[in-house]
């Protein structure tokens, strides 16, 4: 008989080691059975990973996953505080046991901090196998800054570092630091008029240039980071000439671009999509400073996983917009350290310096919520109200290699247009007030025929071959069921396709009756959508063929089954959607499929008007018998209900269905890995085209 260890819960925070625990806690057996698995988790390169409950005891299952993974070369790492965290408890609790082992590990993960650092003081966030971003320097969440306090710690024994490291050792310590802040004042930015600044979250480890890092930290100044390198800066016994210049400088910007009359309110739990997070206005409030400010025009943004810029909190989705610290107030409390500090080492350069004044937002420096302007000169063809969009579609070669870019004044179009040609970029002047209005079905298609090729019936229509098509803020509404038979919700496509890689944001997509938004290539195509209103009384309203990623859309049906996936191109087809919101004005199915489907749902609410069900076969229950008499064929969908959740909510709870299993779905995907890059395998990336055509999109 094999006997396996159960493993009890711990009542430790589960990304935190007990390191502030009083004396007497170390000389526990609980706590040499945490250090223990501390040192069980140790990677053979002296680093640990991160995000992991270390002291949850464990079985004997999960003991050997634990040895498998020690060798891992590729997830140690500094970032949210890993190693610096285990190292702080390795070094108490060898204070206190005065084992050895706790000393060598930690000796282990000085040589892995040294090993990591740059010739030029810089330091990754992961090594030594480093993959995209990982290589740049980078301060994000502290990550060097906490690596370089430590080691000085090393050095100077300070508790409870005291004979932790032998004097050559801490000789070596001594000096990675002092390279550390020569490369802080090497990678310190400056601004179009040559004036010393702040730094970014992540530098070139090259060029020291501000670099990107995840899809939402994109190359900026940032307050947060850049107030923990003043505070390091201030600590220092000697400043030299060039550390006082940084010093100043960083204050000076600090105090120029501080945020006054702000105030965030949170509701709900962390990156949680029951609740909000909101910037209010509050004149009593104290001043705060945005994450980040952009290198145009140093003004605030934020910023969700498809890597664009905005100016509102609203304008990305919960996830992001609730589960990341957009605005703080970290360097206020450098004011107090500052007057101290510049009093003592520099009073002749010292800078003023108030949280008591106004700050960027309201003394006009910065606009706070800038709107973005297009130029019309970016675009190939403009349309005016009473002008034909199929004319300007016309003068687009018929295989473009490039975008071909048509601007769209306000206005009400009554006109159907037919896309024929690949990289047409369709963008209309605000989404409400551009819209293209028809009232069509099959048997009252108004153009079937286009350059001698079948067209289908729809509002838009993209002919096949007509890839690479963006649309972005349009209303386009198949108003058949309300202006020519009211009540009609028989098939009336707002927008048809037979392309692939079509991107359509910022838009309504409104129809009277089924398949609202039809995007049917061949074979299966990849579709993108973002920032959706999609309405329709009608069945299967978003029903693409092949792959599809949705992101901050607003459903809203009637009664019948809102989406619907065709799968049957590949079993690796999916139909995914994160951070949207479906309603509905009466009871109504979340969806159906009749064919292979795979759905995926992450971070999206749904009201109580949604039924109380999961999305099933269309057919469930029928028999093939009982489908012919009807003239139709059933299919038996044998990769069976695939249906997958996250984080997702409904109004009055649900039955079960909707409870996270992610780790059911092939492959076992964490939420924040469903991208879209992730959900076309890596073949097309649509948010680096619109990050692409961003000058001309912005919304």
């Amino acid at each position: 008989m094999v006997l396996t260890a159960v493993a009890q819960p711990s009542r430790w925070n589960s990304r935190r080691l007990p390191t502030y625990e009083s004396d007497e806690f170390y000389t526990t057996a609980e706590a040499r059975r945490i250090g223990d698995q501390v040192l069980l988790y140790q990677r053979t390169t002296g680093g640990w990973p991160k995000n992991i409950h270390m002291a949850q005891p464990l079985n004997d299952e999960e003991r050997a996953q634990v040895l498998r993974d020690k060798e891992r070369r590729d997830d140690s790492t500094t970032d949210n505080g890993a190693t610096n965290m285990q190292m702080l408890y390795l070094a108490r609790l060898y204070q206190a046991t005065k084992d050895q082992r706790y000393r060598e590990g930690f000796q282990r993960a000085v040589e892995y901090l040294l090993s990591g650092q740059y010739a030029n003081g810089g330091g990754p966030p992961f090594w030594p196998e480093m993959h995209g971003y990982q290589i740049h320097i980078t301060y994000n969440d502290d990550a060097m800054v906490n690596t370089m306090n430590l080691l000085r710690s090393v050095a100077e024994q300070q508790p409870p570092y005291q004979g932790m490291a032998d004097k050559a050792l801490r000789q070596r310590c001594s000096a990675a630091f002092d390279k550390g802040v020569e490369c802080m004042l090497n990678t310190q930015m400056r601004n179009r008029d040559g004036q010393l600044t702040v730094w970014c979250q992540q530098h070139d480890r090259d060029t020291y240039e501000p670099a990107p890092a995840r899809a939402y930290e994109l190359p900026s100044y940032c307050s947060m980071e850049s107030a923990s390198i003043v505070r390091l800066l201030m600590s220092l016994p000697k400043p030299s000439e060039r550390v006082k210049q940084a010093v100043h400088a960083a204050m000076k910007w600090l105090d120029t671009y501080k945020l006054t009359g702000l105030r965030i309110v949170r509701h709900g739990p962390w990156a949680s999509i029951e609740g909000d997070t909101r910037l209010v206005e509050d004149a009593s409030a104290g001043p705060i400073w945005a994450r980040y400010y952009d290198l145009k025009n140093t003004e605030p943004y934020v910023c969700d996983r498809d890597g664009l810029p905005r100016r509102r909190l609203e304008d990305i989705g919960q996830e992001r917009r609730n589960g990341y610290a957009w605005f703080g107030n970290r360097p206020a409390d450098l004011y107090p350290l500052y007057d101290a500090w510049a009093d003592r080492y520099d009073p002749q350069h010292k800078v003023a310096v108030s949280l008591a004044t106004k700050g960027a937002n309201e003394t006009g420096r910065i606009v706070m919520f800038r709107q973005p302007q297009k130029d019309m000169a970016d675009f190939d063809a403009i349309v005016r109200a009473g002008e034909s969009i199929q004319a300007a579609i016309e003068q687009a070669p018929l295989q473009g290699g490039k975008p071909f870019m048509i601007f769209i004044r306000k206005g009400i179009y009554r006109q159907k247009v037919v896309i024929d040609r690949p990289n047409i970029v369709l963008v209309g002047e605000q989404r409400d007030s551009t819209c293209i209005v028809l009232a069509e079905t099959e048997e009252t298609n108004t153009v079937r025929q286009y350059h001698g090729k079948p067209v289908h019936h729809g509002v838009v229509v993209l002919q096949e071959g007509a890839d690479d098509c963006v649309i972005s803020g349009l209303t386009i509404y198949n108003n058949y069921g309300t202006t020519v038979e009211p009540g009609n919700t028989k098939h009336q496509m707002a927008v048809y396709g037979r392309a692939t890689r079509t991107i359509i944001v910022n838009s309504n997509i409104w129809a009277d009756g089924n398949d609202a938004l039809s995007l049917w290539a061949p074979q299966g195509g990849m579709y993108y959508h973002a920032d959706l209103y999609l309405r329709c009384p009608g069945v299967d309203f978003l029903c693409p063929r092949g792959w599809c990623y949705v992101t901050r859309t607003r459903f809203y049906g009637d009664s019948r089954a809102i989406l619907w996936h065709d799968g049957r191109s590949a079993p690796a087809a999916r139909l995914v959607v994160t951070n949207s919101e479906f309603d509905a004005k009466s009871p109504t199915p979340l969806g159906r499929y009749h064919h292979d489907s795979q759905f995926y749902l992450v971070n999206c609410r749904m009201s109580e008007n949604i039924l109380d069900r999961n999305i099933e076969h269309a057919y469930k229950g029928r028999t093939a018998e009982e489908m012919a008499r009807q003239g139709k064929v059933l299919d038996p969908c044998p990769l069976g209900q695939r249906t997958y959740y996250y984080n997702c909510r409904r109004e009055g709870g649900h039955s079960g269905w909707l409870a996270n299993n992610l780790d059911r779905a092939p492959g076992s995907p964490e939420f924040h890995a469903i991208t879209a890059l992730w959900t076309f395998d890596g073949q097309w990336d649509p948010e680096q085209r619109l990050r692409d055509l961003w000058q001309v999109l912005a919304y």
